[in-house]
């Protein structure tokens, strides 16, 4: 599967369009969604949010942005 174009907030509609930043949170993808399994919550994104500690949102593929999600 290719790499999103663009990485968006599912919260505060932050985005992440530079190719090497997208491919960085990728591949950090399993330690966010095991850290927010800690937690008790379920992930929705890939990564969190730059803005997270007062959004908590996370990056999610644009394309998905208008899915509706859980949380």
């Amino acid at each position: 599967m290719a790499p999103p174009k663009k990485l968006i907030c599912d919260r505060c509609g932050a985005t992440l369009d530079e190719k090497d930043k997208i491919e960085l949170a990728l591949e950090g993808t399993a330690s966010w969604h095991n850290f927010v399994k800690e937690q008790g919550n379920e992930p929705r994104g890939v990564f969190p949010c730059r803005n997270w500690i007062r959004c908590r949102g996370e990056m999610i593929d644009s394309k998905d942005k208008d899915k509706p999600r859980g949380g």
